[in-house]
Order: C-alpha cells, then structure tokens, then sequence
C-alpha cells in the first residue's frame, strides 16, 4: 500500500518537470519546486497535510556503490545545511521524492539508470549513511533552519503560487485523462501553452 500510486506519482513529476523548464531551469536541479509544487498537489488532492524538508539527504540507487549525495564535505563531516542540500516531502510516515525520476541525469551516460518512483516508508530510513548497501536505501538528515529561509526566500516570489496553483489544476488523478497541453500567462501576460513533458516511470527503489 502507498500514498501515491505509480501513475499518479509520474503525472505529479511530469506536471512539475513541465512547469520547471518552461521557468528555464533544469528538472534535474529542481528539488525545491518538486518538493513545494508536490506537496500543494498533495494537500489539495489527497487531502493530506505534507511537509516540506530540507538537508542531506543520500540515495542509494543501484549498480556498484552507485550512492546520489546531496550535500557538502566539512571537517565535522557530511551535512545539508550549507549551499548544497537537497529537498523532499514526509507525510503521513512516508517520504516522497517526487525529483526521483530525474536522478538519471545527474549520474551521466555512463551510469545508465532508469527513471523511477522514490516513495518510502520513514520506518524504512536507514540509521546512519554508511549503511547505504541495497537499491532503495535511503539517508535523510533534515536542517529544519535551512528549509524555514528556503521557503521564505521562495514564497517572496509572488509566481510560484501561481505555478503552485496551475499544478494542482493541471494534475488529475488516475484514471481519469490528464490534459496532454495547458494554457497559461507568461511574466509580460501573454498566454503560452505548456506540454506535459518528462519521462514514464515503469518502477520504483
């Protein structure tokens, strides 16, 4: 059993992956929009109250020690809550990464992966990062400081909640037909149409 089923996990990633590059920036380098835009789509769909985090976080995603990490290296060790970080969504005792299925781009050609769902139970967390071993495992460490400014810096933005509000709007849940195209208005107000774009998730860690 899972909060989000497959197919509505992959409408969810499409939809925001959509919106992100029609804002020029790359879904792959976008976990803040994921995060925030996911969990708005959450709450007004699923009628659950989720929560947007943010820190290290460190994915095992297959192959041969094939560890995605988020963050930077000190003299105290591993943390999130510098410049380099990464964000998800808990709620309800999951944990739900809906940049998941981007994650093949950050590890390049020669690590050929396919896209698929990242949603876990946070009873699955393992204890310390070290102890990363199998597909799926997982590290979080959240900075709570960190996501508190990230947010109040983003929401200063008054686009994002129009964004926010167009995701919910675009997303439609499993069965029924999703909008292949959606209008909307630019920054200099004219209307511009925007394809669901992105990759088809056929798996999950």
């Amino acid at each position: 059993m899972m909060l989000v089923k497959l197919k509505d996990y992959e409408r969810i990633h499409r939809i925001i992956s959509s919106i992100a590059r029609h804002e020029g920036n790359d879904p792959a380098y976008s976990c803040m929009l994921f995060s925030v835009f996911g969990a708005h789509i959450l709450q007004q769909h699923f009628n659950v109250e989720p929560k947007v985090r943010c820190g290290l976080a460190a994915y095992f995603v297959g192959g041969e020690n094939e560890v995605l990490c988020f963050g930077e290296e000190t003299e105290n060790g591993l943390t999130g809550a510098l410049d380099n970080f990464h964000c998800w969504i808990e709620v309800d005792g999951w944990v739900v990464d809906f940049m998941a299925p981007a994650f093949p781009a950050l590890l390049g050609s020669e690590t050929p992966l396919a896209p698929k769902m990242f949603q876990k139970r946070q009873s699955d967390m393992v204890t310390h990062i070290n102890d990363l071993k199998l597909p799926g495992d997982y590290f979080l460490s959240p900075a709570d400081n960190l996501i508190e400014d990230r947010l109040k810096q983003f929401w200063k933005y008054p686009v994002y909640g129009d964004l926010a509000k167009i995701c919910a709007q675009w997303f439609t849940k499993n069965p029924k037909r999703i909008r292949p195209k959606i209008g909307i208005l630019d920054g200099s107000g004219k209307r511009v149409t925007l394809n669901l774009s992105g990759p088809s998730v056929r798996a999950r860690w």
